[in-house]
């Protein structure tokens, strides 16, 4: 699989590295979608699909406000991540035959682990994607870190995670936000909302915690110009690494329970914030309701989210265990250019 992202909403240095693009600011001329004009919101993101050669350049209509198919998008999904699509090992979908033109689309996307049959050895072909199935399929694609419990706080929408009371009374219990994620699918689209990568729908309700609910509609069929826009959101804007503690046997986590109650949060800083700042430390501590019964999610990938400023050399110091007095230490070292910075890290912690 790719692990680069064009003019990337996400990169990586060590983890995930961004190309120069130009997908994203290029002539807006190209585009002669008959059905698509240059005031509709999803004229740039249908553009940028045409220059990375995801969608036709010969049809004349690029039917927006159509649902887009679990084929139509595979063809789209495999395209935009550049996936090998001529060494794949057939998946053995019943409605996928070898001589179908999305085969080896579909193919290259179950082979790399971003999509699933829908039993019965039937993949869906031509059946609708859903707002769901698609945040989840950009989220593995993308390579993006689902974020934990503590992300997300009180801006979930009201349609994908469910607080103590019910979402009108949520409640914080020992400074611990009580919250369960209500499908499969919730985990990924919170992340994609926590990024600002997808907006929701007004509800017209409100809480005294949350303000204005939105809910995200994660059961509909995706329109072709949503596709569209999701993808465009993922490939511009700002440059994100992500330095994972376990590559670095780093020991400290986003929170930690202590025996009074409540949470504590360990230290991590950076010398120079203006070449490197840390925006969040994440780890995946929530729970999902699967089968109506919640389940807690306690996954050991603890990662720093860090945000390249500018070129030059820092170093981030990790307070491990929760005020101990321990400490990790890494050279992070920035290079390239803006939107296309690449990071880079050395363990420098002194022996003791």
């Amino acid at each position: 699989m790719k692990k680069t992202l064009i003019t990337a909403g996400l990169a990586t240095g060590l983890f995930f590295t961004s190309m120069v693009g130009t997908v994203a600011n290029a002539s807006a001329s190209t585009v002669h979608y008959k059905d698509v004009k240059t005031s509709d919101n999803f004229y740039s993101a249908v553009e940028s699909l045409i220059n990375q050669k995801a969608i036709s350049r010969t049809n004349d209509s690029f039917r927006p406000y159509e649902n887009v198919t679990r084929g139509q998008a595979s063809s789209i999904i495999a395209k935009v991540l550049e996936l090998d699509i001529e060494n794949v090992k057939d998946p053995k979908f019943k409605d996928v035959p070898k001589d179908h033109q999305f085969y080896k689309y579909i193919a290259a996307l179950e082979n790399a682990g971003l999509v699933k049959g829908k039993g019965n050895g039937v993949f869906g072909i031509n059946d609708p994607l859903t707002r769901g199935q698609m945040s989840s399929i950009l989220v593995k694609g993308f390579e993006i870190p689902l974020i934990g419990a503590h992300d997300i706080g009180f801006n979930g929408f009201d349609d994908t995670t469910w607080y103590v009371g019910g979402g009108e009374n949520s409640a914080i219990e020992n400074g611990d936000i009580m919250l369960t994620l209500e499908s499969q699918f919730s985990h990924a689209i919170e992340t994609m909302h926590y990024y600002k990568y997808v907006s929701g729908y007004k509800t017209g309700k409100t809480s005294a915690n949350r303000g204005e609910l939105l809910e995200f509609r994660q059961g509909e069929a995706l329109k072709r110009s949503q596709l569209a826009l999701m993808i465009n959101s993922m490939q511009k804007g700002t440059q994100y690494e992500y330095l994972y503690f376990k590559d670095f046997d780093i020991t400290n986590r986003s929170v930690s329970k202590i025996e009074t109650g409540g949470w504590v949060h360990d230290k991590v800083v950076t010398d120079d914030p203006s070449i490197i700042f840390i925006k969040e430390i994440s780890n995946y501590e929530t729970n999902v309701l699967l089968d109506g019964v919640a389940t807690e999610q306690r996954l050991d990938n603890v990662y720093a989210i860090l945000e390249p400023k500018k070129v030059g050399k820092t170093f981030a110091r990790f307070e491990n265990g929760g005020g101990t007095g321990k400490e990790k230490v890494l050279e992070i070292t920035v290079t390239g250019s803006e939107g296309n910075f690449e990071v880079s890290y050395k363990d420098v912690t002194p022996e003791k």
